[in-house]
């Protein structure tokens, strides 16, 4: 069976050899995906303003940050949220699970099957949030 990797859907491009996402069959399997730009580390988008610290959590922006970028994913590959399968989440701290999940709940009104525990880490420091995908398209 072939493998097509997708390299064109405009989200950050990871450092380390791996690619976003392949295209296997009728099946789309999203690398892992963290909230950052690659460059500067947490992009402004994904965290909080220090002068405006009330306005919205980190872990809520890095969610809406991963799952938008995720979204571009499986768009370039023909697919899109709600053909998602399978999902896989990784926190570093379970106290985040509540603001997480209420922006996971934008973006998926009937929510896929998911594991969700909590890691020590992730690769780039401050991170709080790593989101792999699944999906099945027709």
């Amino acid at each position: 069976m072939k493998m097509e990797s997708i390299t064109k859907s405009g989200a950050p491009r990871p450092l380390a050899h791996y690619c976003e996402g392949v295209v296997v069959g009728d099946h789309i399997y999203a690398a892992g995906q963290i909230a950052s730009d690659y460059t500067s580390g947490i992009p402004s988008e994904a965290r909080t303003d220090p002068a405006f610290p009330y306005y919205g959590s980190d872990i809520q922006r890095q969610t809406r940050y991963v799952l938008e970028n995720l979204e571009k994913t499986f768009r370039a590959a023909g697919a899109g949220l709600d053909d998602v399968v399978k999902s896989q989440v990784f926190l570093t701290d379970l106290d985040d699970f509540y603001y997480f999940d209420q922006v996971w709940k934008e973006f998926f009104s009937h929510p896929p099957p998911r594991t969700t525990v909590q890691v020590d880490a992730l690769l780039v420091p401050g991170c709080r949030v790593e989101i792999d995908l699944v999906a099945f398209r027709d």
